[in-house]
């Protein structure tokens, strides 16, 4: 068998920062080194924080850079194309993590110094990072750069696969989707459940609907709160909703919960430190977003046993297998996304059937250990190329 390959993780910014990318970043270096593989995390140095470090087994080194802004960035990329042609003999394969500017110093140094490179593109249809950077010259500029430089691209989901032959042409695109830790995110015992409800105050009978994350327009979560409330009136009591996480809507959704009169059934929770106790309160996990690429939180939920009742959209179309292991709804169907709640509160029994087959599908299709083994075939596979024959 052929050595392990040797990967540089690329991410502008990295724990304790605890984003979408940073988190993927983290889990997937966690599971290569794992399978044996070597890997170092390149980010950039926050005031505070030690050159190098390691976090969860996983080494990590962050490159000097000065100021705020365009300086810092400007000075992150200097570093990290230093260090990368100089230690080009160290490493097979560059991995950076969305396609901001780090990630065209990435593809012109894999063109140099003839290494693999790719990169992952984050964010949901229409407002993800390729979306966002046509309004600015040099957002435009990085487009251009990706296009010549054409490196091999990873999209989480088949919608962010067309959007970037949409911005970027004909680059070679692979869907590989997101991955959860399986043995973290775990069904709930009954003992767990009932100490968790307990935790958060919340009834410790009836369907508990469950979300973590940003309270940010694009989630729509007052739109969500207005719907649940007009459904949750024909339904138990005992029924509630929890909004785990934080952002400048948390005061909004309290004012509305009292407001529609289902405050003592509404609770907003600040972001915990263990969100798997989030997972073991609730039934079913809601993601109303007007645009997703693959939710971290949607997987987590699925592998911790929870139905899904969420907007069909991006990568959740494709995780969500439609009244199998959730309901999902067009996310301006306001009838539809009424009658999906309703099923729920009809049939308390129905969430449990459904996220059995949520984790069965979470083991099946987005472990990390699946996941690991795409990457690694992926590597290995650009890695056999050779720098004639790549993108």
């Amino acid at each position: 068998m052929a050595r392990a390959p040797s990967i540089v993780m690329v991410s502008a910014s990295f724990h304790p920062a605890v984003g979408g990318a940073e988190k993927q970043a983290r889990e997937l270096s966690r599971a290569l080194i794992r399978r044996g593989e070597r890997v170092v995390v390149l980010t950039r140095r926050l005031p505070g924080l030690n050159r190098e470090d390691s976090i969860d087994g996983v080494p990590v080194l962050r490159l000097w850079c000065l100021g705020q802004g365009l300086l810092n960035s400007v000075s992150f990329m200097a570093s990290l194309f230093f260090y990368l042609m100089r230690r080009a003999w160290s490493y097979d394969v560059i991995h950076a993590h969305l396609a901001g500017s780090p990630a065209l110093v990435c593809a012109l140094v894999a063109k140099l110094r003839g290494k693999a490179c790719l990169v992952k593109v984050g964010g949901g249809r229409g407002v993800g990072e390729l979306s966002g950077s046509r309004g600015s010259l040099s957002g435009r500029a990085k487009l251009w750069g990706l296009r010549v430089l054409a490196p091999p691209i990873v999209a989480v989901a088949k919608e962010v696969a067309g959007e970037i032959t949409a911005h970027l042409g004909a680059l070679s695109v692979q869907v590989v989707p997101n991955g959860v830790d399986t043995e973290r995110y775990r069904p709930a015992t009954d003992l767990e459940r009932a100490e968790a409800r307990s935790r958060f105050g919340f009834p410790a009978a009836g369907i508990g609907f469950v979300y973590t994350g940003r309270f940010s327009p694009e989630k729509r979560l007052l739109w969500f709160l207005a719907l649940w409330a007009e459904a949750a009136r024909h339904g138990p009591s005992s029924s509630f909703l929890a909004f785990f996480g934080e952002g400048f809507e948390a005061p909004l959704l309290r004012r509305e919960a009292v407001r529609l009169g289902v405050s003592s059934q509404v609770f907003i929770v600040a972001p915990v430190a263990d969100v798997s106790r989030a997972y073991a309160a609730g039934d079913v996990f809601i993601l109303p977003s007007v645009s997703e690429g693959l939710s971290n939180a949607l997987l987590e939920a699925m592998a911790s046993g929870l139905a899904a009742l969420a907007s069909r959209v991006g990568g959740t179309a494709e995780a969500v297998a439609e009244a199998e292991s959730g309901f999902l709804f067009d996310p301006n169907d306001e009838e539809g996304a009424k009658r999906q709640i309703h099923k729920f509160l009809a049939r308390p029994s129905l969430a449990r059937e459904m996220g059995s087959a949520a984790r069965a599908r979470a083991l099946d299709g987005y472990s990390l250990t699946r996941i690991a083994e795409r990457y690694d075939a992926l590597y290995r596979s650009l890695m056999d190329q050779g720098p004639a024959s790549r993108p």
